[in-house]
């Protein structure tokens, strides 16, 4: 069991070093784990079961940090939740450590869940990777597929293997390595309640997917993916239309999606299809990177989206 100790202290003289445990199965019970997270000790046995000396907590106030793999890439870990009160610095540094130990190539946290101010991730490491800004279109009518391309759509199988690991090596090529989605990533979200995933392809090639997720009344567009020798050539506006198409079929009045912020490419494609920014849903991705030479430039990243 690894056990860290670290230190935080606000008053006069010297401060006792908390003890920061790794979480083990047996610890889970104690956890203090706030109810706007909406998971349970339970929720967490397959996580610590299968990411083990990842998660950490102070054993004496229940504090916690639960770490789960980013995208379902073990050499990207992600920090899910996390509830820290007097012991904050002492449970992320051992989060850090132990990500940095295991030779990850960073350590991701999205504030989506809890929007914490810009002096919590300066003062624990953390640097801003991406700015993710949301979009939704609202239309009476589906739109039209344009004139000229030609591109036929099957629905991805989680059983077809082969055509899930086509779909996984163009996600690959079309993203920056922070958005890659494994072959795990893909078998995972094809098991999710209301998801859709369709690869368009073009003389028998997989040249683009979209991946949707339908809810009552609504549809997000969670992916839309072109292959990177097809791209400029009206594919992704004719993916685009598909899966809005599709989403209408299943009931949707109201279509969202989101995008990253330096993805200038992305948004126009979005807005000249009627979609308009819902800055209210935005949120971010933050990261403590141990590995820089992972970081593209800014202008490798203007490519159809996440």
């Amino acid at each position: 069991m690894m056990i860290l100790r670290g230190t935080r202290h606000n008053g006069q003289g010297p401060a006792p070093a908390p003890e920061v445990r790794a979480i083990t199965l047996t610890d889970l019970r104690r956890l203090r784990l706030p109810e706007r997270f909406q998971i349970t000790a339970a929720d967490l046995e397959p996580v610590i079961a299968s990411y083990p000396v990842k998660s950490f907590w102070v054993p004496a106030t229940g504090e916690c940090a639960i770490v789960t793999p980013w995208r379902h890439r073990p050499e990207l870990p992600s920090l899910a939740y996390l509830s820290a009160f007097d012991h904050e610095a002492a449970i992320l540094g051992a989060v850090i450590d132990s990500a940095r130990t295991a030779a990850s190539k960073a350590l991701i946290f999205l504030d989506a869940v809890e929007f914490r101010r810009a002096s919590f991730y300066d003062r624990n490491g953390f640097k801003l990777l991406e700015n993710i800004l949301t979009m939704e279109l609202v239309r009476t009518t589906p739109p039209a597929a344009p004139n000229g391309v030609a591109l036929e759509f099957f629905q991805l199988s989680p059983l077809d293997a082969g055509a899930i690991e086509a779909a996984a090596a163009l996600d690959h090529r079309a993203f920056p390595w922070l958005w890659w989605n494994t072959v795990d990533e893909f078998r995972a979200y094809l098991a999710s309640a209301g998801v859709e995933v369709w690869v368009g392809t073009m003389d028998r090639e997989i040249v683009s997917y979209v991946g949707i997720t339908h809810f009552p009344g609504w549809g997000h567009l969670d992916r839309i993916a072109v292959s990177p020798d097809h791209q400029r050539h009206g594919l992704g506006r004719a993916s685009l239309d598909f899966a809005i198409r599709r989403m209408r079929q299943r009931g949707a009045h109201r279509v969202a999606l989101s995008t990253q912020g330096d993805n200038a490419r992305s948004q126009r494609l979005y807005m000249n299809a009627g979609f308009r920014r819902t800055p209210e849903h935005d949120y971010s991705v933050y990261g403590v990177v141990f590995d820089h030479e992972l970081l593209p430039a800014k202008d490798e990243r203007n490519r159809p989206d996440r």
